[in-house]
């Protein structure tokens, strides 16, 4: 089902096929994001991404948006910190469509100087949405504060006055240098062949040039453990917990995954049943793992009202030490490891799910990783390992980082929360 194959030029196509889906879900992931930005630069694979929207030498921004709805598919994309991603789904008839798309996207696109002017409103638009969403915004302010002086801490958006900075020549030549074929990778998963699929890309692709291209360097971040409000006149008061985690390439992140099931990532955790079932002192609240290349974070996030924060935060100490001191269950381990499963087995009943593993196993590792390892890793975890990483991740308060966004005092919060 799995295929790989490299055009003379560097792009790599990867492909799974499905007989039995309806669809196809095609993905062009460029190895390039946030991270590899700088302070100058900040908001610009983003601004990017737009672009490429705008408008080719064959269609217009009408012109795509009308093709894809013609035949009731989709056509999107999304900024990370490490790769940005454009992609279709639809009917297996329209796949031709699906790629011409993509292909005239990526490789002529106008960049026109009108467009730009109007899609820099557009992005600092975008930019005030998410500073008026403090859910969203309190990680942009965690990792600000977490990754203090390094790409990782920059919002992807950027700032406002960066967008209004860039200028057609900068643009140009950034997506150049980072939108090089030999920085692309080309998924499809669904009812195709991969020969036949592998012929249609490098007819349209093959002609792309390698220009500008060198290797992207990065260096790892030394994370700051600190304890950071940012005063907002907001009725909640919005908080972001953060560690260290584990790598996209360690290994011990599958027990950090099976530990974040168990304290906060699904409804019968810890954290949602003690806070928001037994007490009802928040609407929501979870834990997360983040994997980078050579870094990662594991996160708890909620809101509450000033009356019932110095509470919640009290109950999220005792769960971080109870978790460090006396370590899970064995029946919170298979309750963990059944819900990791299942939620993953669900995952693959989509296309464009199964188009995105393909691409991040490919950015991260450079080969298929078989869901059936993937699994078998998952059977492998015992109760010793995610008892050691929970006193890895939760040596001491002081070295769990704390952002609030809201109206407190700073001080009343470093009784409650450091040593």
């Amino acid at each position: 089902m799995y295929r790989k194959s490299v055009l003379p030029n560097g792009i790599n196509v990867v492909t799974e096929s499905i007989p039995y889906f309806p669809t196809v879900s095609i993905g062009l992931w460029i190895k390039t994001g946030g991270r590899f930005e700088d302070e100058k630069s900040n908001g610009i694979s983003h601004f990017i991404e737009h672009m490429l929207f705008k408008g080719t030498k064959r269609r217009t921004a009408f012109d795509i948006a009308k093709e894809i709805d013609a035949v009731g598919g989709i056509l999107n994309a999304f900024t990370g910190k490490e790769y940005t991603c454009f992609y279709t789904r639809t009917m297996r008839k329209d796949m031709d469509l699906a790629l011409d798309l993509l292909s005239d996207m990526y490789k002529n696109s106008l960049f026109k100087e009108e467009d730009i002017q109007n899609e820099k409103s557009v992005v600092i638009q975008e930019i005030k949405m998410a500073e008026d969403n403090p859910e969203e915004y309190i990680y942009d302010m965690f990792n600000a504060s977490y990754f203090r002086g390094h790409p990782l801490g920059m919002p992807i958006l950027g700032k406002a006055e960066n967008i209004q900075d860039f200028d057609r020549e900068t643009i140009l030549t950034y997506f150049e240098r980072h939108y090089n074929p030999r920085n692309l990778i080309i998924t499809a998963t669904g009812r195709i062949k991969h020969e036949h699929f592998l012929e249609k890309v490098e007819r349209l692709f093959g002609d792309v040039e390698q220009k500008g291209w060198e290797d992207m360097v990065i260096s790892k971040p030394e994370p700051y453990k600190s304890l950071e409000v940012y005063e907002r006149d907001l009725e909640h008061i919005y908080l972001c917990i953060g560690t260290n985690g584990a790598s996209q390439v360690e290994r011990k992140r599958y027990p950090l995954y099976v530990l974040n099931a168990i304290m906060g990532g699904s409804m019968s955790s810890h954290l949602f049943q003690e806070i928001r079932e037994k007490k009802g002192l928040v609407y929501n609240i979870y834990s997360y793992v983040n994997c980078y290349h050579d870094t990662g974070t594991f996160g708890i996030s909620t809101s509450t009202s000033s009356e019932t924060i110095k509470e919640v935060l009290m109950l999220v100490r005792e769960e971080i030490e109870r978790i460090r001191d006396k370590g899970i269950t064995e029946e919170e381990l298979s309750l963990s490891k059944g819900h990791i499963k299942g939620n993953l087995f669900m995952s693959m009943e989509s296309s464009e799910a199964r188009m995105g593993r393909l691409a991040k196993n490919e950015i991260y590792f450079g080969h298929y990783i078989p869901m059936k390892e993937t699994i078998r890793e998952i059977d492998t975890i015992d109760k010793e390992e995610v008892d050691a990483i929970g006193r890895e991740i939760f040596k001491g308060m002081n070295d769990i980082a704390l952002t609030l966004l809201g109206r407190i005092d700073r001080g009343y919060l470093e009784e409650i929360w450091r040593d």
